[in-house]
């Protein structure tokens, strides 16, 4: 199985270009989305997932996941069964075992797609120009990602508990990678003389705390729900969020002219 960093390379490669220009040339181009979002998670759990019928598999990763988004927003996913979702989705429990052999694999699926759309963020800021521009990259394409991919994020944020220990760990693991990338930013901008600043994980952890606020209460930035607004208004209301952040990190860290 491919690692996290061998596939962002793959999607961000020149075959699968993904462009940051605006939140709708970003819509475009980024891949984790649609059948083929589905079909990754397909392909990558192919140890839990019995069937091997992938237009079977994908039809119904894609109605489970959508579905219990739903219901863990609605009623908690702490209080689903397998037997409601059979319910919601009008699945047979039987094509729902062919798909997860438990509810926390759900949780597992969803990890797994939130750290590669993590791992794309940092593969495509890396070949900025600047500390500060792999910085405000790093941003941009977050906001983008999460915003098409918010109910994923949502979820994970909240139900990473359902997780046996062990796994709560590598889940949390996503949050301090992506604290650790600002930090490392930061760090290196500092040796450089591109920053002036004397506590660049505290800035790194202002930044996430940010981000995270964005996927986790999109009614305080009166976004809708995702498909619900016009690629306009996304576009507009996201380039407003990320010129105030950007805005303040720039403050923060003391940027110098190159």
């Amino acid at each position: 199985m491919p690692s996290f960093s061998q596939l962002a390379q793959v999607f961000t490669s020149s075959r699968v270009r993904v462009d940051t220009r605006s939140f709708g040339a970003f819509a475009k181009t980024f891949p984790l989305q649609g059948e083929a979002l589905f079909t990754h998670v397909f392909k990558r759990h192919t140890d839990i997932i019995q069937t091997q019928k992938a237009k079977f598999a994908v039809a119904n990763l894609e109605k489970i996941l959508t579905t219990t988004f739903e219901i863990s927003t609605n009623s908690g996913f702490s209080r689903m069964s397998l037997r409601d979702l059979s319910k919601s989705t009008g699945m047979s429990m039987g094509a729902i075992y062919s798909c997860i052999g438990k509810k926390e694999d759900i949780v597992l699926m969803v990890a797994d797609v939130v750290r590669l759309s993590g791992e794309m963020t940092r593969q495509h800021a890396s070949s900025a120009s600047s500390y500060w521009s792999q910085i405000e990259q790093s941003i941009r394409f977050h906001l983008y990602a999460s915003t098409l991919l918010q109910p994923w994020y949502f979820f994970l944020y909240f139900e990473t508990r359902s997780l046996p220990e062990g796994q709560q760990k590598v889940s949390t693991l996503i949050e301090l990678d992506a604290i650790d990338g600002f930090t490392a930013h930061i760090e290196a901008g500092v040796k450089t003389g591109e920053f002036s600043i004397e506590s660049p994980r505290a800035v790194a952890n202002a930044i996430v705390v940010m981000l995270e606020d964005w996927y986790l209460k999109p009614w305080k930035n009166q976004l809708l729900k995702p498909g619900s607004d016009s690629l306009d208004r996304q576009n507009k209301i996201i380039e407003a969020y990320y010129q105030d952040l950007t805005s303040m990190v720039k403050s923060m860290l003391q940027v110098k002219p190159i």
